[in-house]
């Protein structure tokens, strides 16, 4: 039976089969990193937001108890990562500094939420208006059909359209063929489950406070369907041969390295690995 893939399997082995082998095949340890750890902290923060019990907020107070309410979240999540981090060896400045450029991003996000709230308040009271803009978060999907699954950041419904939306900590707000084709998933999932496409893909950039939407079209939908049958006869072959190493920026690039480099380039041998990272 072939494993049920995801946006991140199937892009890993666009990028690298040599990479997808070590990850999904051999099941080798990641290693973690200041960015993905910072930016678990904060997708954690985003998801728990909306979970906010509507009735500690009213109209009066809303712009302090929401941005108090970030702020507790993301220091919960923070230091949760904390440990983590000091075992990276990360000095304390650079610790700081990434704690500061979370916030930031994160500021970004309430300024944003705030001012959607605010026009929201003209036309609702302002119930239906907290109501109107709470998304589901972290939704599960899957699709039996083409074998694949995963969390979705935020799905909201407003004014009769459905927005599919992925939160982003990236140092660029480019809307590259990868984001694409993990948006273009996500619509394959949430059609076999809801019976119908949404009606916008959305890539919203936190660090830059912007938000790239992805056309819907038969093409980007079929070109993602065969992207997950191709993945089912790529990957049936147990047998590192047949995952050839792709060198290139995902190799190596300034502030870090793939977490199998050392594999591919240094002559580290698997079981030192699996010890070392375990």
């Amino acid at each position: 039976m072939s494993r049920i893939q995801s946006a991140s399997s199937i892009n890993t082995y666009r990028q690298c089969p040599r990479k997808y082998y070590y990850s999904y095949k051999l099941e080798l340890p990641k290693t973690e990193s200041i960015h993905t750890l910072t930016g678990k902290a904060v997708h954690d923060t985003l998801e728990k937001f909306f979970k906010i019990p509507t009735s500690e907020i009213t109209e009066e107070n809303y712009h302090f108890i929401l941005k108090h309410h970030l702020l507790n979240l993301f220091n919960e999540a923070w230091m949760k990562s904390l440990i983590e981090l000091i075992k990276l060896e990360n000095d304390k400045d650079t610790i700081r500094r990434f704690y500061q450029d979370s916030l930031y991003m994160l500021e970004k996000f309430i300024t944003d939420y705030l001012s959607s709230l605010e026009k929201e308040l003209v036309k609702e009271s302002f119930e239906k208006a907290i109501k109107k803009l709470k998304p589901q978060t972290e939704i599960y999907m899957q699709s039996e059909k083409y074998n694949v699954r995963g969390y979705i950041d935020a799905i909201i419904e407003i004014d009769g359209e459905v927005y599919i939306i992925d939160y982003k900590t990236s140092s660029k707000d480019e809307m590259t063929d990868d984001y694409q084709l993990q948006l273009a998933i996500y619509a394959i999932m949430y059609q076999e489950k809801e019976g119908k496409l949404p009606n916008k893909l959305v890539l919203h950039f936190l660090r830059h406070g912007t938000k790239k939407f992805l056309e819907i079209t038969s093409e980007l939908i079929e070109k993602a369907k065969k992207e997950c049958e191709l993945i089912k006869i790529n990957t049936v072959s147990n047998d590192i041969k047949d995952y050839e190493k792709n060198p290139g920026y995902y190799c190596k690039w300034r502030t870090g390295q793939c977490s199998f480099y050392e594999l591919c380039y240094k002559g580290k041998k698997l079981d030192d690995y699996s010890k070392n990272n375990s």
